[in-house]
């Protein structure tokens, strides 16, 4: 009889032991980082246990790694209602991907009451860090601004800024090394290149800092400061000052930030110093890193860079018209999370809208950005003294050189715009009386540029006076 008992024990305990050894395994894989290989043995195992909370959590936790926040909350949910604390950390964290922080501070706050019920446990600082994430989140969220994306772009993180085809009244934006400060900076100098403002690190901290400084006429740095803001913020960087010279946009990674660097904005009074920053808030700023905000008012544009959703080393770049007065999407619109979140580029625009002048626009100042004093460009600019310019390096104020550098990138908008023309009118002739409306908007373009060109035309003069 106990021969049999202890038989029939020892034989439980072996397939016991076979029953623990695949979760051991899939456990192990997950801990090693092997996120691919740990999925089908949890997946499976979930199928055939699904209410245990251990399988189910390992499971929805491999997901999160995977980037599949989605298919993981249904694992972590049962996780959670078996008692794993640690499956309602990652449903908040899932929860603030999808912008939905009222979900997220629910979990949190079930977090929070299995840790107390634990007395063995420590409230880890995550908790407090997490919770406050929902509720800037939450209060970002009210207040997500309309905007119009034209177009964006996947570029190196390195020379994200280099994408900004700014007009010269905007400013630029350049390396230190071209600049006289430390080469690995991102610099920004207002048009009139009497100043620049960059980032370094403090001397004594290492802490990021803004920096400012005069530009005298021999090139030389005047009166180099440090800027005064922020002084809660572990790092600041990616300056740009508005041609109004008092609008400063940064980015800094602070307390209140969603996370890594937001984008920040502060004015410059007339003695010199910074008014309290503000957070911008979204769709600007997100829990990944956002960088420069810029706004060329001339061109009617504006750019801001990201990495959410980008892979390794690259961030996505986006265009976007930029409004005189914010206006903000209703709270309680059903896209709100996906305007926030900046889900889909076409469900910011207008419907019906034709946004194709405003990228020929971009691509002009892209002409601009990319002309040097090598390009043969055939043009013959008639000065006030009677004398003729007739290439780039013929000009002797850079000024007046970057202005016609805009002149020239219209004249290709100008060129653009009339090749489209050319193709609707033999669509016209060819009986499609459809286009007859697009053809007319397309006119109108033409007589914008044209007018445009006039007026750039006539500051390259008077510069070069």
């Amino acid at each position: 009889m106990y021969r049999k008992l202890i038989t029939a024990a020892a034989a439980l305990a072996v397939a016991l032991g076979a029953a623990a050894a695949p979760i051991d395994n899939a456990k192990r894989l997950y801990l090693d980082g092997q996120y691919e290989e740990a999925l089908p043995l949890l997946e499976s195992l979930h199928k055939k246990t699904p209410r245990d909370g251990n399988t189910a959590y390992y499971l929805g936790a491999t997901l999160v790694a995977l980037d599949r926040g989605g298919d993981a909350v249904a694992p972590l949910a049962v996780a959670e209602s078996r008692g794993v604390a640690d499956a309602s950390r990652l449903l908040a964290e899932v929860a603030l991907a999808d912008y939905r922080p009222d979900d997220a501070a629910e979990h949190l706050d079930k977090w929070e009451s299995a840790l107390k019920k634990n007395r063995k446990a420590t409230i880890p600082d995550e908790l407090d860090e997490l919770q406050q994430l929902s509720i800037a989140m939450r209060n970002m969220m009210d207040r997500v601004e309309k905007i119009e994306i034209i177009d964006s772009i996947s570029v190196d993180k390195l020379d994200f800024f280099s994408h900004y085809r700014m007009s010269p009244e905007a400013g630029a934006i350049v390396k230190g090394a071209k600049s006289g400060i430390e080469e690995a900076a991102i610099a920004f100098k207002p048009q009139c290149g009497r100043e620049i403002i960059w980032a370094a690190p403090d001397e004594d901290t290492g802490r990021m800092q803004l920096m400012e400084a005069g530009i005298l006429d021999d090139g030389t740095l005047d009166n180099v400061k440090a800027i005064d803001i922020d002084s809660e913020a572990t790092a600041l960087s990616f300056p740009f000052l508005m041609p109004d010279g008092i609008t400063l946009y940064y980015a800094a990674e602070t307390p209140s930030s969603l996370g890594g660097y937001d984008i920040f904005m502060t004015r410059r009074t007339d003695d010199g110093d910074y008014l309290q920053p503000q957070n911008v808030g979204m769709p600007y700023n997100s829990p990944a890193n956002d960088y420069m905000l810029a706004i060329d008012e001339s061109a009617g544009l504006g750019w801001w860079a990201t990495d959410r959703n980008a892979p390794e080393g690259k961030v996505t770049v986006y265009t976007f018209i930029p409004s005189a007065m914010r206006v903000n999407v209703d709270p309680e619109a059903d896209d709100i999370a996906a305007r926030a979140r900046v889900t889909s580029i076409a469900a910011t625009q207008e419907p019906g809208k034709d946004y194709d002048s405003l990228r020929r626009r971009i691509n002009s100042l892209a002409v601009a950005h990319t002309s040097h004093p090598g390009d043969e460009r055939s043009f013959a600019v008639a000065m006030s003294d009677g004398s003729v310019r007739t290439s780039l390096s013929d000009f002797r104020n850079s000024d007046a050189r970057r202005a016609m550098e805009s002149v020239l990138g219209i004249d290709d908008e100008i060129a653009a715009i009339g090749a489209d023309l050319d193709k609707l009118r033999e669509m016209y002739r060819g009986g499609n009386k459809a286009v007859a409306r697009r053809i007319t908007a397309l006119e109108t373009d033409l007589d914008k540029a044209r007018a445009r060109r006039a007026t750039a035309l006539r500051k390259v003069v008077r510069l070069e006076k």
